[in-house]
């Protein structure tokens, strides 16, 4: 049986978005070479990367949040023991890297570089900067936390659909604009989740073909409706993959599993590549080798994260927070899917 927390076609979700992010922000890599001698994939930065984890994260909350044994502070718990860890290592070796080689941000503080470990709303990016999507998706575990145990998810629906119109009518302050406005992309996960036993019959090409045509024919000016209908699409079709047979299907849900490393990673390793590339510069032609050599390391550092990092972390959250898992009669497993940007 397939466990329904660890679904295929989500781990390749993820995949797809962070080696998405990674190559979007590839460009640091050869930012000392002369402009517009690269030869970058096109149209890479209309392609939905962030937003398809939102929607990801607004899927698997749901999956978890709706089951009758859910209780908050193990949720939450389980949370933070699976995001803070590698968010404060990667965040204090890009303080390493700064102080080194890239140098800090103007305005950086000891009491902002601290604050912003927390997670907590910033009035513009943290200081690891990455972490700006981190906030949004700590922010969403906590209204689902608070609203699905007593309101279902149509409760969460309707609260971030009356937050999305807020917004919309009214000038909100920077502290509450700054979550609504990605409001739609954890919707889009959401519709994906309550339609999905309905929509399974799609398949899977019905709906990426649909998705990416909406993308295809509207980008760049996709709006608001539309954007969560094409992550919609796009999420209801990955997660119709039910089964992988194929070695590239393998290795989608291997980097799935090592997403979180890759988005955390890979600034690090593009920060450093470029502080390496002093002058004499190598020739002209080799940047895309250098541009996919550094993403192949991001890929292979992060596997090995999940492996001797995450993964023991995954597990010993689990193992502080099982007390009262299981009752007289009845056997349930702990959520262990991994929920990460």
């Amino acid at each position: 049986m397939v466990n329904q927390e660890k679904l295929p076609g989500l781990q390749i979700a993820r995949a797809i978005a962070a080696l998405l992010v990674a190559y979007g922000h590839s460009w640091h890599i050869i930012l000392s070479f002369p402009p517009a001698t690269a030869y970058p994939i096109p149209n890479i930065g209309m392609l939905p990367a962030v937003p398809l984890f939102f929607a990801i994260s607004g899927y698997v909350i749901c999956l978890i949040a709706a089951k009758p044994g859910f209780r908050l502070t193990q949720f939450l718990a389980r949370r933070a023991i699976r995001i803070y860890p590698l968010w404060v290592v990667t965040t204090f070796a890009f303080l390493g890297l700064s102080l080194v080689a890239l140098g800090l941000q103007p305005g950086t503080t000891p009491a902002s570089f601290f604050y912003s470990l927390t997670l907590l709303p910033t009035n513009g990016y943290p200081f690891y900067n990455v972490g700006w999507s981190l906030q949004h998706e700590i922010a969403f575990y906590l209204l689902a936390a608070i609203l699905v145990p007593h309101f279902g998810i149509a409760g969460l629906a309707a609260f971030l659909i009356s937050a999305v119109a807020l917004d919309r009518l009214f000038s909100l302050p920077w502290y509450l604009h700054l979550y609504a406005e990605y409001y739609p992309c954890f919707l889009a996960g959401i519709a994906a989740f309550a339609l999905h036993a309905r929509l399974r019959v799609a398949g899977f090409w019905i709906p990426i073909v649909t998705g990416t045509g909406i993308l295809a024919l509207l980008s760049p000016d996709l709006n608001g409706c539309a954007y969560s209908l094409m992550l919609f699409l796009l999420l209801t079709g990955l997660v119709n993959i039910s089964k992988i047979s194929s070695r590239v299907g393998r290795i989608g849900v291997l980097l799935g599993d090592a997403s979180y490393s890759i988005y955390l990673i890979h600034p690090l390793i593009f920060g450093f590549i470029y502080a390496r590339l002093q002058p004499p510069l190598p020739p002209i032609w080799s940047q895309e080798i250098l541009r996919y050599g550094s993403i192949a390391i991001v890929c292979l550092l992060s596997i090995a994260s999940w492996r001797y990092f995450e993964s023991p972390i995954i597990r010993l959250g689990n193992r502080l927070t099982r007390v009262g898992d299981s009752t007289p009669g009845t056997q349930s497993k702990p959520a262990t899917f991994p929920l990460h940007p």
